[in-house]
């Protein structure tokens, strides 16, 4: 097996290995002599690498600019490691070496955190049988070449479509839409919040933060990162809001898993929304907390939150309601490619929603464009209207998966074939701000 032994052995590391199960975890006999549980970390990081189902369309195709983002957990299409995946005489010595792992019995004086790893390892064995019998998965994603580090939870899916479990766990999982938003957050953090050379607007006054359907709250958690990290002289106030309280639950434990510490220049949380009865910004509520008003917000952000014909309709009177409207006196907000002229200036906050062009949700996706409308030169003296100021698709290869895998775990593909392209995943990235 691989020396284990260095405390420098890192997740990047995993990624360009190709060493097989068989080869890269120590002898099942030895688990026992195992005194040092940093070893049997590693190791079960190596596992999460093979067996963990990658975010799918999260990988782009064709950027831009150079794409810094990486979920560390399964290999791409085209590595080695999937064909060690695929081995079945391979995954069966894991599911052996995992299994005699959660059997592993030891003195807790000895070490204290073999529970949490026996607990770790009992779902990885249950995500190798087949991840609609797995527990909680546990994610890992860098952005910015691994200045911004996130790691999360999704909530298994449920099969239980009689009640609001089937829809709460899908909110609980970690969608492509939610990694194309948050790289670009990431990536080109000055169209997003205050430039940082400008001191005046970072320090005179808090920037709010709004994400509607935040789920697992990637992209907040991202912006949060971004802004102690970018913007350190800059207050902050992110709001995570999302609908079941399943969803909420475990949004608010990522939070605090990457936040553990308060910060005097941001705060970060989560709390209820319903679109569908909203009236105004006190119905962003922690529960039953109905205190102080809430808003307006400086950014609204949405991703993958299109999955019903009443949706557009309901966001747009939220973001109506909640996004800041301009004023007379605030300086030009910078644009999509931080220009200042013509009619790219804009003035309040900005909505950015990220959809997937699903096949089978084309009706949904285009009530987008049905209820906000692209601006243009005559629209410029409606004030108070919410206009698309710029529309761009996105692409992204889908993950090459096993028959099994894709079976157990999509929930509708994403897939969005055209002519010549291959299995991709396409997206539709709407910037939205206030006519005028």
């Amino acid at each position: 097996m691989p020396d284990l032994s260095s405390a420098s052995t890192t997740t990047t590391e995993f990624l360009s290995s190709t060493v097989p199960p068989t080869s890269y975890l120590p002898p099942i006999k030895s688990l026992s002599l195992f005194t040092e549980t940093r070893i049997l970390h590693q190791c079960l990081a190596y596992l999460r690498q093979l067996y963990v189902p990658n975010v799918r369309g999260s990988r782009r195709k064709k950027v831009k600019h150079s794409s810094n983002f990486t979920e560390f957990h399964s290999p791409t299409s085209s590595s080695p490691l999937t064909t060690i995946r695929k081995d079945s005489f391979e995954r069966a010595h894991a599911l052996r070496w995992l299994s005699a792992l959660t059997r592993l019995e030891s003195d807790s004086a000895d070490s204290p955190d073999l529970a949490d790893i026996q607990n770790e390892a009992a779902a990885l064995l249950a995500i190798c049988a087949g991840t609609a019998s797995a527990g909680t998965v546990r994610r890992h994603f860098e952005f910015d070449s691994g200045r911004i580090q996130i790691t999360l939870s999704d909530v298994p899916l449920s099969t239980n479509a009689s009640n609001g479990d089937y829809f709460g766990s899908v909110g609980a999982q970690t969608w492509g839409g939610a990694c194309v938003l948050a790289e670009e957050i990431a990536d080109n953090t000055v169209v997003f919040f205050p430039n940082p050379t400008d001191v005046t607007d970072v320090s005179e006054r808090t920037f709010r933060v709004l994400e509607l359907g935040a789920g697992t709250g990637l992209v907040s958690l991202v912006a949060g990162k971004v802004a102690m990290l970018k913007i350190p002289g800059c207050k902050m106030d992110i709001i995570a809001t999302d609908y079941y309280t399943s969803v909420l639950d475990n949004l608010k434990a990522n939070i605090e898993a990457n936040f553990p510490v308060p910060s005097p220049s941001l705060t970060i949380s989560s709390k209820f929304l319903d679109w569908s009865s909203f009236s105004s910004p006190s119905d962003i509520t922690s529960g039953a907390d109905t205190s102080s008003p809430i808003g307006p917000f400086d950014v609204i952000f949405g991703a993958d939150i299109i999955y019903e014909p009443l949706h557009a309709s309901w966001i747009r009177k939220v973001v109506r309601n909640t996004l800041r409207k301009p004023s007379s006196s605030e300086k030009d907000c910078p644009d999509r490619n931080n220009n200042n002229n013509n009619n790219n200036n804009r003035q309040g906050g900005v909505f950015h929603l990220v959809i997937p062009l699903r096949p089978t949700f084309v009706a949904e996706s285009n009530t987008i464009e049905q209820e906000f409308r692209f601006a243009d030169p005559g629209l410029d003296k409606i004030k108070n209207d919410l206009v698309i100021f710029s529309r761009e698709i996105i692409v992204c290869d889908a993950e090459e998966e096993e028959e099994d895998d894709i079976d157990q775990f999509s929930v509708s593909d994403d897939v969005g074939n055209q002519a010549g392209e291959g299995n991709i995943v396409r997206y539709a990235y709407y910037i939205i701000g206030w006519a005028g």
